[in-house]
């Protein structure tokens, strides 16, 4: 049996590779926190990549689209009741945080001792895309040499893979390991109207899209069932953490990005 996500007393981080993560990962944490003050967002990249066409943006395009997605972000946290002064954006080129490990971990460290967090909500240590992966890598050799001594729980963005029986890479792990927040009608709404305010990835935001980032069916599920969370322990790092498919899901992990870029280009742009 799941149990349920306990509610911190101190500060909550959540760090979030690009605007909308948050939300589709910790939207009902978010949403129904008691205290929304001591609610943290970090957004690590500026989003700039997202959409894109698959002949690639110019530089001020991309400057553009960067700003529209923190706006975006911005009128999320306004919608679940965050403070402006309690989110921080760090600018990192969305898609590079792998190619620059030690930036990604000074800012990281920097942002970690600045607000002192009881839990920190980092992405899945298999989640499909390379920034989601270096930012859980980080905080996972950040908390090894013990730079992060807080609660951490990985949340879930991309669960339903291709190349998964069952389809759900969290009916992998073990239920003694996951924490779970049940959704309400009230809530789930909530969480629906703050992934609405990223409207560059919710809709065909460019006339050149035959579809968006985030289509509805994707928007469904993400608000009609419950948010895992994978308590994080240092004993079981990697693939030991995996209670089935310990093997085939590095495999599938590795397959599931190549096929969907290769998807992309046939249809002529570059989704996430």
């Amino acid at each position: 049996m799941v149990a349920p996500l306990p509610v911190a007393e101190g500060p909550v981080l959540v760090i979030a590779p690009h605007m909308d993560d948050e939300a589709l990962g910790c939207g009902l944490l978010l949403a129904k926190h008691p205290r929304k003050d001591r609610l943290h967002l970090l957004f690590v990249t500026d989003g700039s990549h997202s959409p894109e066409h698959a002949d690639g943006a110019s530089a001020s395009s991309r400057r553009e689209l960067a700003g529209i997605r923190e706006r975006e972000a911005r009128d999320a946290a306004d919608v679940f009741g965050i403070p402006q002064a309690n989110l921080r954006f760090l600018g990192i080129e969305d898609g590079t945080l792998a190619a620059q490990p030690e930036r990604l971990s000074a800012a990281l460290a920097d942002g970690l001792r600045s607000i002192g967090a009881e839990q920190v909500m980092i992405p899945f240590r298999y989640d499909r895309h390379p920034d989601h992966l270096a930012i859980a890598r980080a905080v996972t050799r950040a908390r090894a040499d013990e730079t992060v001594t807080a609660t951490v729980f990985e949340y879930f963005v991309y669960t339903h893979w291709r190349l998964l029986p069952g389809g759900d890479v969290r009916a992998c792990l073990p239920a003694g390991e996951l924490r779970m927040r049940e959704p309400d009608p009230e809530i789930a709404a909530l969480k629906r109207r703050a992934l609405e305010c990223h409207r560059s990835q919710t809709t065909c935001y460019y006339e050149w899209q035959t579809r968006p980032v985030l289509t509805r069916e994707l928007l469904d599920r993400a608000c009609s069932g419950p948010e895992l969370y994978l308590l994080q322990d240092p004993a079981r790092p990697g693939r030991r953490v995996l209670a089935r498919a310990r093997h085939w899901i590095p495999i599938a992990h590795g397959l599931e990005p190549r096929l969907k870029r290769w998807k992309d280009r046939l249809t002529g742009w570059q989704g996430r």
